[in-house]
């Protein structure tokens, strides 16, 4: 009964991702704000960089941050939910409970690239997995991030930033797998409660990594044959002064 319960969960802490990940910010930003269709700008993606490309920086930000932010609440919620409630006690103690809380940050994920409310038409993760990983371990954002913006510095392009970026949080994940047994998480829910740092977390990160690389194959094809354009995002218009 207690296997038939934790698949229950896993189940359940999937849709709950799916359905909150499928909230387009960027669509409901761009359309109700700006009355602009984002799937005919740019690059037709409904994502941060093209709502750049749409609206410029401010409105990226904001839509990054509110991605980030639907993939972080729906882990929260599940990992206070077993930690703090009596539910942990309804499945098998031998089963890291991560398998539920990181199930839920991997549908937020899948929700935004394949959203219900706007026919499966998204973005390809990358906000999705800075949420995840900020929620889960927010170390690895503080040394993700700079690598990032580094390699965006360099190269001009967002695609090859969150590549590697994703790339680079998969083996620090193994590495600390390897090395450390968890990763301490005081930083929100207090001492003594930690967020898994094993197998589990690494299980995550590969599948984050390799989601969002897919979806990212169009860009692999043109970085390799010199064809992908640099990331411009619109400027303001400066207000005449008649």
């Amino acid at each position: 009964m207690q296997i038939f319960y934790l698949i229950l969960f896993i189940i359940i802490a999937l849709l709950s991702g799916y359905l909150i990940g499928s909230i387009s910010f960027a669509v409901l930003i761009t359309k109700h704000l700006y009355s602009i269709d984002i799937y005919k700008v740019g690059s037709g993606n409904a994502g941060g960089t093209n709502v750049g490309r749409a609206i410029g920086k401010p409105g990226a930000y904001a839509v990054i941050v509110l991605d980030a932010l639907k993939c972080m609440i729906p882990i929260w919620i599940w990992f206070a939910l077993f930690t703090f409630t009596p539910l942990n006690q309804i499945i098998p103690s031998s089963v890291p409970i991560a398998f539920i809380y990181y199930t839920a940050g991997v549908g937020a994920g899948i929700g935004h690239t394949f959203p219900l409310y706007h026919k499966f038409k998204g973005g390809k993760a990358v906000s999705c997995y800075l949420g995840f990983v900020a929620g889960t371990n927010p170390f690895l954002l503080v040394i993700g991030l700079p690598l990032f913006f580094l390699i965006f510095f360099i190269s001009k392009r967002v695609s090859i930033g969150s590549i590697i970026m994703v790339v680079f949080g998969l083996l620090y994940s193994i590495i600390a797998a390897i090395y450390f047994q968890a990763f301490e998480w005081t930083f929100l829910f207090g001492q003594g409660y930690k967020l898994d740092g094993t197998y589990v977390y690494s299980i995550y990160m590969l599948f984050y990594a390799l989601f969002i690389i897919f979806m990212h194959r169009s860009n692999i094809s043109r970085i390799i044959n010199h064809t992908e354009p640099e990331t411009h995002y619109k400027k303001r218009e400066k207000k005449s002064k008649n």
